[in-house]
């Protein structure tokens, strides 16, 4: 099909009597993003193994229609070393096969992009978790690959990390690179997925394509709930996502819950601070946030 980078024809992978993927159908077309979803051990790290090349399918095809295409890779892990990350991405690079020039302008390039001029020089061994899931993902974007494979790549990662590493990857999508990703983060998921892929034991059990009219939902900032309210309000139905579990907090809501979740955090004890339709810029009149306190207080 015109447009298709990868294909994987009826695959699956056993790892002996344990069968990890089973008949699994599916492609990747150019400058797509797809997250895959499902609980662990659904096969999500498998099946990004097979798209990469790293894992061998055990019954079935993998087709990649431009044999010259490289495939970047971004494991969940990525170990603290002690060089530089201006000193391992160099090596890695020349690796690759970069010429000597070649290398410290992709390193350069690279520097720059990920906004890591202050701590290019330093040593990775004393890097935060966020600072080397950024080394992470520049080595793999050193031969400038047309399919990016990321296993969770917020994981573990704190809040300004996770926005931080969404911001670059959009950039990285917007620059024609197609993006297959593992993901527990729905922010992530919001920000840059076309499709999403639900696996459950070892199958694509759906394959969609993102509907972006979804997200325009409300955003909703509010402040004072106890502990045990923050928890709950994530089962409230019409809760989307967190963009932010700190003071203040902030979540996307569906339009349709805004009232049953707001009457939900001032019957906490909690106060509104903002109500925001995700596509205008309509915000809580001074009326309504007084009502808001008159109910909390």
């Amino acid at each position: 099909m015109n447009g298709d980078l990868l294909v994987l024809n009826g695959v699956s992978k056993r790892f002996g009597k344990h069968l990890a993927v089973s008949d699994i159908t599916w492609t990747i077309g150019k400058g797509e993003c797809a997250a895959i979803t499902g609980g662990n051990g659904a096969g999500k790290s498998t099946l990004l193994h097979l798209i990469a090349g790293l894992s061998l399918p055990s019954q079935g095809t993998r087709i990649v229609y431009d044999k010259r295409m490289r495939i970047g890779y971004v494991p969940e892990k990525f170990a603290g070393l002690r060089f530089t990350p201006e000193e391992y991405l160099y090596h890695t690079a020349r690796i690759q096969g970069l010429g000597k020039a070649a290398a410290n302008r992709r390193v350069d390039g690279l520097v720059t992009l990920f906004r890591m001029r202050e701590y290019a020089g330093r040593r990775m061994n004393g890097f935060s978790k966020g600072m080397l899931q950024k080394v992470n993902l520049m080595q793999a974007m050193l031969s400038l690959p047309g399919l990016l494979v990321l296993d969770e790549p917020l994981s573990g990662l704190d809040e300004p990390s996770q926005h931080d590493m969404i911001s670059v990857l959009g950039e990285i999508k917007n620059q024609g690179t197609a993006i297959v990703m593992s993901v527990h983060e729905p922010l992530l998921t919001s920000a840059l997925a076309d499709r999403i892929v639900v696996m459950k034991q070892g199958r694509i059990i759906r394959d969609a394509l993102h509907d972006r009219t979804e997200d325009t939902g409300c955003r909703l900032l509010f402040h004072g709930l106890p502990p045990d309210a923050m928890l709950q309000v994530e089962r409230l139905d019409g809760f989307r996502y967190w963009l932010s579990r700190g003071t203040p907090s902030e979540i996307v809501i569906r339009r349709e819950a805004s009232d049953d979740i707001l009457l939900f955090v001032l019957k906490a004890g909690g106060s509104v601070i903002l109500l925001q339709p995700m596509d205008e810029n309509v915000q809580v009149s001074p009326s309504q946030s007084r009502e808001s306190k008159a109910v909390s207080g």
